[in-house]
């Protein structure tokens, strides 16, 4: 089998896309991507080993804009351009994960009259999911509450986001090979940027005792120099990294979080059963980190602190709130774990045979 898949923009897109296509190349399928020169995939596609080919494909401005008329021209290009590759590659199947590029995509399939699947990774369906989800085959969300707002869909089904984690990890072995002896903070930003999160932590180590548990925070590689040079250092509860390459180790040594809360990020704290502080990012298209972090806090595995109210003494504060009550941390725990999350590769395969 041929298979297409349309993937772009920002991480929480691709990563999926790449997931699947490595799970259908180890099955024997061959694998086709599509994308725009605007986003991430130009970087990460070819880096996992996949041809990619660029499309015309824009996202749409908000009210009325004389640019969404070159909005819809590409769309029509793309369009275009996609049932050429469809037909010159002969593609038995499009699959598409989100951006801008997966409305051609799928409509281009659709005239072409192939199967056709969306992955949405995030609780709140986007207008290209929304819209495309009365024709496209099958809709599978990596959200259950994702499909509450698909109720017109031709065949929608909840089977996760594909991850990289197995939670194979014990928590007291993983935090003697890290030697942590206290409770673990990990805080981490994501791929759409954590300005706010960075400002706050240099305050926070700056001005705060920290001594009844131990912190791991993961600046990002651009930022590390820079807050490196404002913040104490000398904190020895308080250790600062670039990056975490080891981070389903670190996630399973931690007690809680603090992070975004993006689609990926949301599910992995599901599967290694961590509870979060969640400060979505609050520019993310449709707000839908918001939604996707209350799936966390509705189900009492965490709390969300919307970044316009973050402070460093409210952060410290809700930190020191939950770790410190060991009834409420181990409450929160066993509310953050989602075993459903497990597996979805499978339940995503399934349904594409």
């Amino acid at each position: 089998m041929k298979v297409l898949i349309a993937a772009g923009g920002t991480g929480g897109h691709i990563t999926p896309g790449i997931a699947i296509a490595n799970r259908l190349k180890s099955d024997g399928h061959e694998i086709l991507f599509v994308g725009t020169k605007a986003g991430m995939e130009v970087d990460l596609v070819p880096k996992a080993g996949f041809d990619i080919t660029y499309i015309h494909a824009r996202g749409l401005h908000k009210g009325f804009s004389l640019k969404n008329l070159k909005t819809f021209a590409d769309l029509f290009k793309g369009i275009s351009e996609v049932k050429k590759i469809i037909k010159a590659e002969k593609i038995d199947y499009v699959i598409g994960t989100g951006g801008y590029v997966t409305a051609p995509a799928m409509i281009a399939a659709l005239q072409c009259k192939i199967p056709t699947l969306i992955h949405e990774s995030n609780a709140l369906p986007g207008k290209t999911t929304l819209w495309l989800s009365r024709k496209v085959d099958t809709v599978a969300v990596g959200f259950k509450e994702a499909l509450n707002r698909l109720k017109n869909a031709k065949h929608a089904v909840y089977t996760g986001n594909p991850t990289k984690l197995t939670n194979n990890f014990l928590k007291t072995d993983a935090k003697k090979k890290l030697g942590i002896t206290k409770p673990l903070v990990l805080v981490f930003g994501g791929s759409q940027g954590a300005k706010k999160i960075n400002e706050t932590m240099i305050e926070l180590i700056n001005n705060y005792e920290i001594d009844d548990y131990e912190i791991i925070y993961a600046t990002g590689p651009k930022n590390y120099d820079e807050i490196i040079s404002k913040v104490n250092t000398k904190n020895k509860n308080v250790r600062i990294e670039r990056y975490i390459y080891n981070m389903e180790e670190v996630m399973v040594a931690a007690d809680i979080a603090v992070c975004r809360s993006g689609a990926l990020t949301v599910t992995e704290l599901g599967i290694v059963g961590l509870p979060a502080i969640l400060i979505p990012f609050p520019h993310a298209a449709e707000n839908h980190q918001y939604y996707n972090a209350k799936t966390i806090e509705d189900c009492g595995g965490g709390i969300i602190i919307e970044e316009k109210d973050l402070t460093a003494d409210m952060l410290k504060s809700k930190i020191d709130e939950i770790v410190l009550d060991s009834e409420k941390l181990e409450a929160m725990q066993s509310h953050a774990t989602k075993p459903e999350m497990k597996n979805a590769m499978d339940k995503i395969i399934k349904e594409i045979k």
